[in-house]
């Protein structure tokens, strides 16, 4: 007999026998293979716990969105069997429920309570540890403790620092999802411990595409107030340029106007806008302005005239023109 140790838990082996006999410098064929599993542990580490607080969908009730990811232990303790969830009133801790899950999400409907949750993933041999948050009471307001957030990117990563005003805070949680996605379940969440800066593969964001992404310090199982920024991790001229409205002309002026390109035309953050204005038979002239303003008007244009107008939006990456307009000044 043979004792195998050094074994992972949980895994299926498979285990041959040849022999040779002490008179002999051969090898008999290898013996058929038998199978066995080793026995499971309880989990040893607890689940990666983020929740998203959506907005009360009527009075006195709001719904909490619980994520985590799968446990990535290696070698792994067992199947994961499934995920208990139990969460309390803070002040009313008799009142715990509980939940059992299979999947790695579950929304909650909960009152304006500061509640406790924690969750547990368990197998055939046990729990894991609980990994615990506190959702805010609706009235709470959490303290602001970062003071601001920059991003900026490299050729392989995304780089995010910020600057916190209590240095005693060690554990932050940084979030980030496409501005305009609405399920609140795709988000992407980590941990970040003992330090005020954060990297990931670039590949973790879609180019052209606006992120926002938020910084949350940790306070044992409390979350403070995030600190939000938007970002794109790479920029392309907008997908389309906006549309002039020239009003009614008068004799030697007239206020253009236009509307912001929708979120998923930009492409990137838009730095100005530029008004291209041309007489007949005449030479070009152009006049930029900020991105906050929709409008402007055009001054000292020539009586009884007629002008062609365009608009440029422009963001780091270039800029694109809208549909040129007409317009006549009057001649009175």
């Amino acid at each position: 007999s043979c004792n195998l140790t050094g074994l992972w838990d949980s895994t299926e082996y498979s285990v041959a026998i040849q022999c040779r006999s002490v008179v002999s410098v051969f090898w008999s064929e290898w013996s058929r293979g038998k199978t066995a599993s080793t026995e499971e542990k309880a989990p040893s580490e607890k689940v990666d716990l983020w929740r998203v607080i959506e907005s009360s969908y009527s009075a006195g009730s709001r719904s909490v969105c619980l994520m985590w990811k799968p446990l990535n232990s290696f070698p792994p303790s067992g199947r994961i069997l499934g995920y208990k969830i139990q969460y309390f009133p803070e002040n009313n801790a008799p009142l715990k429920m509980t939940n059992i899950s299979t999947n790695q999400k579950i929304s909650l409907l909960l009152n304006e309570e500061a509640y406790i949750i924690s969750i547990t993933a368990y197998n055939s041999a046990g729990n894991s540890p609980e990994a615990v948050l506190r959702i805010p009471s609706t009235d709470e307001k959490a303290s602001q403790i970062i003071e601001t957030v920059r991003t900026f990117t490299t050729e392989e990563e995304v780089v995010v620092e910020w600057i916190a005003s209590e240095p005693e805070v060690t554990e932050y949680v940084v979030e980030w999802y496409e501005e305009l996605g609405t399920d609140p379940f795709v988000r992407s969440w980590q941990y970040v411990l003992n330090s005020t800066t954060w990297k990931t593969n670039k590949k973790n964001f879609k180019p052209f595409i606006c992120y926002n992404i938020s910084v949350y310090p940790l306070c044992g199982n409390k979350v403070a107030a995030p600190y939000s920024i938007q970002t794109y991790v790479q920029e392309k001229k907008p997908s389309e340029g906006p549309v002039a409205d020239t009003g009614i002309p008068g004799k030697n002026e007239v206020t253009i106007k236009w509307k912001e390109i929708s979120k998923d035309k930009r492409n990137g953050f838009i730095s100005n806008y530029t008004i291209f204005y041309k007489p007949e038979d005449g030479q070009e002239l152009n006049e930029t302005v900020n991105s906050d303003i929709l409008q402007y008007r055009l001054k000292s244009l020539q009586a009884n005239t007629q002008y062609t107008v365009y608009i440029m939006a422009s963001n780091k990456a270039g800029g694109t023109s809208g549909e040129p307009k007409t317009f006549k000044t009057l001649k009175f």
